[in-house]
């Protein structure tokens, strides 16, 4: 009898319990003096609980509640593959039809890209964000238009790979699917959507931010932290389609709830419909959705994070659970704290992989440190040591496993690669998605060039693809790049001819035969090879 109240018991929390968990996850924003977060849960389609926790605006005192409307970051991916999907259902698009009949300004790349590569993140695409960066403009320092996306993406020459053979996170292929929407439709995509996807799911607090100065009542403000206290940080720009939406946990709820009643019939199916790669391997990501498990369980899932709003919707179908965490404040947890509510309402949970760590030989893992080159995206990591651990730079410590290898993150595998005398050649990451990752050491140090030998990178260099025009100098022992006016990246020295660019990735330079740099490379996680060029 014991035994069947502890699986019954979670699965049937009352208001007060549910109420008592959700006090203790959210504790931290339980303040009138900081941004919160707002959070829903219902069950077989019933909302069992809502609730706000902090400030929806610090100025004005306003707090926040279940009704308040926040932003949504990528979890709107699901809404505009459902616009797609709908039109599929209707005849007037293929999943398989190549994209340039509906956006025929793109470039052929060899491989076809198809709408499905772009629900998919498979396109090769490289990340508008970054663009946009590399023109001297990170998001949130100049305002950018649905048209200014869509023209920054068609003049892209190159990709980051061959289409469909990788899984790499892009939001580039669902800012195009707004447009294909509307050449499609004849609709705008504001319009579409509010006809077709969030009225017939009962979502009558949800709109897409096509346009950032609108009035939106009982919008929460977004915010981050920095030393001197909560700073707005806001998405003040007209993108749209892989994020933009605004919407309440309550509506939510009602989608989640839309889906499991079959409401747009096979497109419920369809989000669900997992991608394949060209290598055969079959990718957690369908289509705008994250087709998981959770310790055991499957979960229906999407996160999101834009400017200072983090997000989180899951649904858990053996259990009839949908969970909704909006929060307006940089860094919030919203992924953890979904988690943490589903720990307390599903009791089939398996326990946590209970991995088989011990303490590391120093003298082993000290041979590992150095810097190590992405061999994708050319983007490099730096392995150090603290406290007799083995670091990532920006990371958290790599736990020592007993078969030798290290475990990174949360449930990554991490195995460095040596020579017969023990020196380190490389290293390859084993991701819970099934992907591997290699890196190659690249250097056991920082080199540190003499200004004369940096004097040879200097000058100007262009890229036509994102209009850019950098001027690289040699400043107090340093290379500097100016983007633009008032835009400077100081590089660090990283190993030869490559170069630490902070938020911006890696920076490096290629010669030609008689040692001449000749092109300088941007390498980051979203954009793996921008190639510049001396101007003639």
């Amino acid at each position: 009898m014991k035994r069947l109240l502890l699986f019954v018991l979670p699965a049937a929390l009352g208001a007060q319990d549910l109420s008592a968990v959700a006090d203790k996850v959210f504790a931290q924003w339980n303040s009138t003096h900081t941004p919160g977060c707002a959070v829903g849960v219902a069950r077989n389609g019933a909302t069992i609980f809502s609730r706000g926790y902090g400030m929806a605006d610090l100025e004005n005192g306003t707090p926040i509640t279940a009704q308040t409307i926040l932003e949504s970051g990528s979890v709107a991916k699901q809404f505009t593959a459902t616009a797609v999907l709908l039109l599929v259902g209707e005849g007037k698009i293929r999943l398989d039809d190549d994209v340039r009949k509906y956006v025929p300004e793109l470039p052929q790349y060899g491989r076809t890209i198809t709408i499905r590569h772009l629900l998919s993140h498979t396109s090769g695409l490289r990340e508008w964000g970054n663009l946009v960066a590399d023109q001297g403009y990170p998001r949130g320092t100049r305002v950018t238009s649905q048209v200014d996306l869509v023209d920054i993406i068609v003049r892209q020459k190159s990709l980051n790979y061959p289409v469909g053979d990788f899984y790499s996170y892009t939001n580039s292929g669902f800012a195009l699917l707004p447009t294909i929407v509307e050449r499609v439709s004849g609709m705008t995509f504001a319009k579409f959507s509010a006809e077709r996807v969030f009225r017939p799911a009962g979502m009558s607090d949800t709109r897409w931010r096509d346009d950032f100065t609108a009035i939106v009542p009982r919008r929460a403000q977004a915010y981050s932290r920095r030393a001197d206290g909560w700073h707005l940080e806001m998405p003040f720009e007209g993108v749209h389609g892989p994020g933009g939406l605004l919407t309440t946990v309550g509506d939510w709820l009602k989608w989640n709830a839309a889906l499991d009643a079959r409401t747009f019939g096979a497109v419920s199916d369809s989000l669900l419909s997992r991608a394949t790669l060209t290598s055969g391997r079959v990718i957690p990501y369908a289509m705008g959705m994250i087709n998981g498990t959770y310790r055991g369980v499957p979960e229906w899932a999407h996160s999101g994070s834009t400017a200072g709003y983090s997000t989180y919707l899951a649904r858990y179908p053996k259990q009839a659970l949908s969970i909704a965490v909006m929060c307006n404040a940089a860094g919030a947890a919203a992924t953890s704290y979904t988690r943490q509510l589903a720990d307390a309402l599903i009791p089939e949970l398996e326990p946590p992989v209970a991995w088989d760590t011990t303490m590391a030989d120093p003298n082993r893992i000290g041979r590992y440190v150095g810097i190590y080159r992405d061999d994708r995206s050319h983007d490099i990591s730096e392995l150090f040591l603290d406290r007799g651990q083995l670091r990532i730079r920006g990371g958290a410590p790599l736990r020592a496993l007993r078969d030798g290898d290290f475990l990174m993150g949360a449930a990554s595998r991490l195995h460095v690669n040596t020579a017969p005398d023990g020196s380190p050649t490389g290293v390859r990451i084993l991701a819970p998605d099934g992907d591997t990752l290699t890196w190659t050491y690249a250097s056991s140090g920082r080199p540190q060039p003499t200004e004369a030998q940096l004097a040879g990178l200097t000058g100007h260099w262009v890229q036509p693809e994102i209009g850019a025009a950098w001027i690289a100098i040699v400043e107090k022992g340093a290379l500097v790049l100016e983007l633009r006016p008032g835009t400077r990246v100081v590089l660090t020295p990283a190993y030869p001819d490559a170069f630490d660019a902070g938020s911006y990735g890696t920076i490096w330079f290629t010669r030609d035969k008689k040692g001449i740099a000749t092109s300088m490379h941007l390498g980051a996680s979203r954009v793996w090879d921008l190639v510049f060029q001396r101007p003639r």
